[in-house]
């Protein structure tokens, strides 16, 4: 069966979101960013990234999301 899932380097993985990857890196090493893989290279699914998207997401006036 083949794996359909897609998988992102840090640098990818950092664009969608809107950062820099040294940023992305940053938040990695202090356990704040998205849940990732050490597969012998870093790597982000890209569900994983759209769900701490939308977990960590702020609505216009601020305000967290519910």
């Amino acid at each position: 069966m083949a794996d359909n899932k897609e998988y992102l380097t840090t640098k990818q993985a950092a664009r969608i979101i809107g950062l820099q990857a040294r940023t992305l890196e940053n938040m990695r090493s202090s356990g704040k960013g998205p849940k990732y893989y050490d597969i012998g290279s870093i790597r982000y699914l890209r569900e994983d990234i759209d769900a701490w998207m939308t977990a960590h997401g702020k609505e216009p006036d601020g305000g967290e999301r519910t």
